[in-house]
């Protein structure tokens, strides 16, 4: 290894090359990263605007002279477009008078460099100046006799000719050794061979992840429920490469460990170390050291002696064998440290196994996580994905859109699952509204047959339709059984009799291998499961389209309420299942009315008389009627006493007797149905409006339960952050209720209820086509809580007309009432952060300035001469 030596590289030109600067430096950036580690030589760049201090006493150029003399650069690079430059003292331009110095330094210092490159492709008009160019030309003509410059006809000619010429700078700078070529030549063929390894590892549906967003790896052994606070808390990967603790890394499947392992491998090399590679999945225990030891010689072209680290990837405890092959691993090669890549399953159906091999490593692992990642790289994937496909999308609604989907499939914000729905999402079309997530499986089931390569031996590809009927068949069993794990040999059988009753061919090892590969079953131990639960429910749901005898299973035993997916995926094969609204709407009003008849609160609702800004006088008298209403009511005497109690020591861990008492109660039922009613709803476009109407009025009176129990466990979530009972729990995401007493935080959550109803369900019934339906019943409802909430749904979602009933509801409404300010509230939020359309944005602030300027001018309907007087008293009063 050579000791370490900088140089600097001055770079100079005139001011129409701005975008040819940043390559340079650029390029400089990444020769030094990937040559440095085997060199010890870095290459950095000198600019004026970077590197000369700006100030007064002498003009600009001996400024620039100065710094460059005190830098005592090494490197000339100058270029020259369409422009000349500005005349100084001495020269015809500063760029002339830079390049004149660097070959009178040059004489100073022989082994300096001075280059040049001119612009030589097509002229754009809006840059041009005749003047300015006849200069250009006239000083190129000059130099010509001084040595050697070069051409560049485009931004992309120049950045691939400024490369291939600092590489040769480079090894000229690199003072000769024995071999030294070849030793450049070795380094460059590994580090090609270790960047092919990320790049087959980054390669998806056929095509490459052509953005790599920077992992976000934390050591807390906890998961953040915030991504935001993980992101705080992440480590450097540097720091990973560079440490000398062994560590495990952790994640579900399809995270991208394997080419987290591929890219500190290669970044390591790039600085010098020697990072070593095996894969669990593609060795045995008993060849694992074998395989390694090849791995080191033949990629790394070292010994074994000279690793640094061993990254052994895809490791699963849960599969027989895996702890046997890293103690085997780790008592051959005691001295080298450890990076295990841990995959840990995301089953939602089975618990975990464990290795039945009592086997321990005399080794200590630190913890660390890799974890989903943040709405920002999915944005990074939404840009990128757009310029590679040439897609003209809106970003901002590509990415919420792309987060829906997420969210509601319950897939993890993982490259895999956003390629996938992105390449899905550009043949269905790029529409705000939430997808039907039916046609969305749809199609990411056609693209995974379509390019999964089939053997030799196959004729064509398995028919989609068949496909889908028999894993319908197959999932069928699974629910009837309710045991969603199997083996392989079990996945073929059962197909197999599916088949021969059904006179359908299919090779079975091939679906299943195609199944395997693309990430839609995974294995645990000795058997499989689907990877994702909304698989099983999107194949069971085209089971129950043609299969009677199944349908009336899901509905008439409720099975659906296990898995409201199933509905949404059963009601999205063709928007128009009467049956499936008609026998939800039924259970509904059974569910309804259980809770009503226990509960015993007809109306609850502290907002009415909460003003504009809440107080502790107005809690404390709310808190008190809530009190009294609980009391009178049918709920158990645990949360009677709670109520009375406020004054509750919030250091007690908390007991989960709600839980206990409340477990008779229909509420997570009530929740489960909302959930798949909603759902189910908004994929029925084409059932009878007037069933439409009905069904939402029920949703929308869940709803009133719902916030009813939300109000009155209000001081318990504050006091305590949690709150739990018939298998639903609520917790307090706690970052956002920070005040100083107990009773401002109880005033917070309790005023936070009717946004947190809509953010719960507003995912499940909201789509484009739902907006009529939705501003229908916002306008016609009576209870004005319900109404308030309906309210806070158009703000969010905004459909077509959204603006003329919320200013309607504005004028309705008592000027210094509590329902008006969370109104402006959730305007403003959503001017801030998430509307991007001028028109709409125009709309919300003008609703929003209505909203103040009623409270602060204390007008019922405030017209332009208010809102522009309430303006002129000082904008930030009002916004």
């Amino acid at each position: 290894m050579k000791e370490n030596k900088t140089y600097t590289c001055f770079i100079s030109s005139a001011g129409d090359c701005c975008e040819e600067r940043q390559i340079v430096k650029q390029a400089l950036n990444d020769i030094s990263d990937k040559y440095s580690g085997l060199t010890g030589v870095t290459i950095k760049p000198f600019t004026w605007e970077e590197d000369v201090l700006n100030e007064f006493g002498a003009d600009g150029q001996t400024l620039i002279d100065n710094a460059a003399d005190k830098a005592d650069y090494d490197i000339f690079l100058g270029i020259m477009r369409y422009r000349f430059g500005t005349p100084t003292h001495s020269s015809g331009s500063g760029t002339e008078h830079e390049f004149k110095k660097a070959l009178e330094k040059k004489k100073e210092k022989p082994n300096s460099k001075v280059t040049f490159f001119f612009y030589c492709g097509n002229i754009n008009p809006n840059d041009f100046d005749q003047g300015q160019f006849s200069k250009v030309k006239e000083f190129k003509s000059s130099i010509q006799s001084k040595g050697l410059y070069a051409d560049y006809n485009s931004i992309a000619n120049f950045e691939k000719t400024i490369k291939s010429k600092l590489e040769l700078l480079y090894k000229e700078l690199y003072e000769p050794q024995v071999s030294i070529e070849n030793s450049i030549s070795q380094y460059e063929l590994i580090h090609q061979v270790l960047s092919d390894e990320l790049e087959n590892a980054l390669t998806c549906y056929n095509e490459k992840l052509s953005t790599w967003v920077e992992p976000v790896v934390t050591k807390d052994s906890q998961i953040e429920k915030n991504p935001e606070k993980s992101y705080e808390a992440r480590v450097n990967l540097n720091d990973i490469i560079n440490s000398n603790e062994n560590i495990v890394i952790k994640s579900p499947p399809e995270f991208g460990l394997t080419c987290l392992a591929h890219y500190l491998k290669l970044k390591a090399f790039e600085s010098g170390k020697n990072f070593a590679f095996v894969c669990a999945k593609q060795t045995k225990k008993h060849k694992a050291i074998k395989d390694l030891k090849k791995y080191v010689v033949d990629i790394l072209k070292t010994q074994i002696e000279n690793v640094d680290t061993i990254l052994v990837d895809s490791i699963h405890f849960e599969t027989i064998g895996m702890l046997k092959l890293l103690k085997n691993l780790s008592e051959e090669f005691s001295n080298i440290r450890f990076i295990v890549f841990n995959t840990i399953e995301n089953n939602l159906f089975a618990a975990s196994g464990e290795d039945k091999e009592e086997i321990k490593i005399n080794r200590k692992f630190e913890r660390y996580n890799l974890l989903a990642l943040r709405k920002s790289a999915l944005r990074q994937f939404v840009a990128d994905y757009s310029n590679k496909k040439h897609i003209g999308v809106d970003e901002d609604q590509a990415v919420t859109k792309l987060a829906k989907d997420l969210s509601v499939l319950n897939m993890h914000r993982t490259p895999k699952n956003c390629l996938s729905i992105l390449k899905a999402s550009s043949k269905i079309g790029h529409e705000y509204n939430a997808v039907n997530r039916t046609k969305l499986l749809d199609v990411i089931l056609a693209i995974i047959f379509e390019e999964y390569e089939i053997p030799s031996y196959h004729d064509d590809k398995p028919d989609i339709k068949d496909t889908t009927f028999l894993l319908g068949a197959f999932c069928e069993l699974l629910i009837r059984r309710n045991d969603f794990e199997f083996t392989k040999d079990f996945f073929v059988d059962e197909l197999n009799t599916i088949k021969s009753k059904n006179f359908i061919e299919i090779d079975n090892h091939f679906l299943f291998s195609a199944l395997y590969d693309n990430g839609i079953l995974s294995k645990t131990s000795d058997e499989f499961f689907f990877s994702h639960a909304y698989w099983i429910f999107y194949f069971a749901a085209h089971r129950m389209n043609i299969n009677d005898n199944f349908r009336e299973i899901v509905f008439k035993e409720k099975r659906y309420i296990d898995f409201p997916e199933i509905i949404e995926f059963y009601t999205g094969i063709d928007r128009n299942k009467r049956d499936a609204v008609e026998i939800l709407m039924i259970d509904f009003e059974q569910t309804l009315q259980s809770v009503k008849s226990k509960v015993k609160i007809d109306n609850l609702n502290p907002f009415e008389n909460i003003k504009w800004t809440p107080d502790i006088k107005a809690l404390k008298t709310e808190e008190k009627k809530i009190s009294e209403n609980v009391l009178s009511s049918g709920l158990p005497s645990e949360v009677k006493d709670k109520h009375n109690d406020l004054t509750y020591d919030q250091k007690k861990p908390y007991t989960q007797v709600i839980n206990n008492v409340l477990k008779d109660y229909s509420f997570k039922t009530l929740m489960t149905q909302i959930e798949a009613g909603s759902r189910a709803l908004r994929n029925s476009d084409y059932v009878d409006a007037e069933i439409k109407v009905k069904f939402l009025d029920q949703i929308i009176e869940g709803w009133n339960e719902i916030s009813k129990l939300l109000i009155i466990l209000a001081p318990i979530l504050a006091d305590r952050g949690r709150a739990s009972y018939d298998g639903a729990s609520f917790q307090l995401i706690e970052e956002t209720f920070k005040y100083k007493t107990p009773e401002e935080k109880r005033l917070a959550v309790l005023t936070a209820v009717p946004q947190n109803v809509v953010n719960f369900y507003k995912d499940d019934l909201f789509s484009k086509k739902m907006g009529p339906l939705i501003l229908n019943k916002a306008r016609t409802e009576s209870n004005t809580m319900l109404k308030h909430e309906l309210m806070r749904l158009l703000v969010s979602e905004r459909p077509k007309n959204w603006n003329k009933v919320l200013d309607h509801y504005i004028i309705s409404l008592n000027k210094n009432s509590f329902f008006l300010n969370d109104i402006a509230i959730a305007l403003k939020t959503q001017f801030n952060y998430n509307a991007t359309d001028i028109p709409e944005r125009r709309q919300i602030e003008q609703l929003l300035s209505k909203s103040r300027a009623k409270h602060f001018l204390q007008q019922n309907n405030p017209n332009a001469g208010h809102l522009k007087k309430a303006r002129k008293g000082g904008k930030s009063k009002f916004y």
